[in-house]
């Protein structure tokens, strides 16, 4: 059983026995990996510092178990605790939304180094200054972008036809409908052009680049509800962080 070395960052945990856990890294060279690390529960873990908190980024070393998709990991340090994220709720919040929609959208053993960089460079982007709300939009877009899960915006997703200015929002066909088809889908959605060019832009521009885009108010909190709905409906499962994003929206 070789032994392999990886970076990565936590999704997920689950206690298992009285004294180890499951986590779930993304690595950017293995993809989705779920490991048992021994002895880190109770008075005498092994483990410290953060490294088995949820989104801490971490190096790894771990190897296969036989007739088992479950590693164990025999080490696991800390690179990034993103300290100045869990020093506020709604960061918090964010982050803990992020790694649970990419857990949910992702199989296990299927590589991809762009999604880990986008998930490390929107965690960093969050520890700084940023608008939280920005860059769940950001990270939603581009993911949905790397994973061929980008709903249509160029045209007509059922007739492939020009969008005129009566265009609407498709959450059952995935992209924008022109007038002639809004019959196949009652329940679509008017959608701003301001909030469409928003999407295509960051979805287009460089990471590095991303932080400089400017967002008015008002397509910011019709982006939010569109992609929330976008991916409710097709994400098979309720995502438990969005329900702790509503709850604090709230207080």
């Amino acid at each position: 059983m070789a032994i392999q070395k990886s970076t990565g960052i936590l999704l997920a945990r689950q206690n298992l026995r009285e004294t180890s856990i499951i986590l779930t890294f993304y690595t950017p060279d293995f993809g989705k990996i779920k490991g048992i690390v021994r002895g880190v529960r109770g008075p005498l873990g092994r483990y410290g510092g953060g490294s088995l908190e949820i989104f801490a980024y971490d190096e790894l070393v771990f190897y296969e178990r036989r007739k088992s998709d479950i590693y164990t990991v025999s080490q696991c340090d800390l690179i990034d605790f993103f300290s100045p994220i869990r020093e506020d709720l709604t960061r918090l919040a964010y982050a803990a939304y992020m790694v649970e929609l990419l857990d949910s959208v992702t199989a296990l053993a299927d590589p991809n180094r762009d999604a880990f960089e986008l998930l490390l460079n929107s965690l960093r982007m969050l520890a700084g200054e940023s608008s939280a709300k920005r860059v769940a939009r950001i990270f939603e877009i581009k993911l949905l972008n790397l994973l061929g899960l980008m709903p249509a915006l160029d045209a007509c997703v059922t007739c492939a036809k020009a969008l005129g200015a009566d265009s609407r929002f498709s959450f059952r066909h995935g992209g924008l409908i022109c007038s002639a088809c809004l019959k196949t889908d009652a329940d679509s959605h008017s959608i701003m052009p301001g909030t469409v060019r928003f999407i295509e832009h960051v979805r287009g521009v460089e990471f590095e680049k991303v932080s400089r885009i400017k967002v008015s108010a008002e397509v910011g909190k019709e982006l939010e509800a569109i992609l929330r709905k976008f991916l409710d409906y097709h994400i098979e499962r309720r995502l438990k962080a969005v329900k702790f994003l509503t709850e604090i929206e709230r207080s």
